[in-house]
């Protein structure tokens, strides 16, 4: 006999096992790089060189998913479990990059299958992670990344800025390199106004 029965978790209740790459600030203002172990509505683990203390907030700033703020629910060896605490309008849109990181690792999503567009504003200038700022050409842009003309090349891994836009270039190519946005953009704010 049943005495309770569980709900099925709706999307993003269930944690997805996946490897983000990210930063985190600590209550004293030390930021630090980390990695996710698994993601959820409801809980972030994280791989963390130094953890802070039960109860101390926390905020995340992870690739494709934007900041993410909480409290230290668990403290481990190598890292921490993070109780996300995030107001409902930041909550749908998490749950929404939840969605789209499980299509992303299940292989139902291909970036580069994204529409590509060349945006009315072709010129943007890019700030390289050493804080050198050069100029680039947008060759096409979709709402995942952009393909830019340029002679300065950035290395494939780094961090960038293009535009106000924060990036991870993720291959060179004949005359220039493209990138993938830390953050996409929504659907209803894209189109070849986007100025970068």
């Amino acid at each position: 006999m049943k005495l309770h029965s569980q709900p099925e978790p709706g999307p993003g209740v269930r944690p997805i096992q996946m490897r983000v790459c990210g930063r985190y600030l600590l209550p004293g203002g030390a930021e630090h790089v980390c990695e996710t172990r698994s993601l959820s509505l409801a809980t972030i683990e994280v791989l963390a060189p130094q953890s802070g203390f039960l109860g101390d907030p926390v905020t995340l700033y992870l690739d494709d998913v934007g900041p993410v703020t909480g409290v230290i629910q668990a403290v481990a060896p190598g890292g921490f479990t993070l109780a996300v605490e995030v107001g409902p309008e930041r909550r749908a849109r998490f749950a929404a990059r939840l969605d789209w990181l499980a299509g992303q690792a299940n292989g139902k999503t291909d970036q580069r299958s994204d529409p590509r567009i060349v945006p009315n504003i072709r010129s943007v200038e890019v700030r390289h992670a050493d804080g050198r700022v050069v100029p680039g050409t947008v060759i096409d842009l979709s709402m995942s990344g952009v393909a830019i003309e340029a002679t300065d090349l950035p290395s494939v891994g780094e961090l960038v800025t293009v535009g106000k836009r924060r990036a991870t270039v993720v291959r060179h190519l004949q005359n220039g390199f493209a990138v993938t946005f830390r953050l996409p953009f929504r659907p209803e704010t894209f189109g070849r106004h986007v100025t970068l």
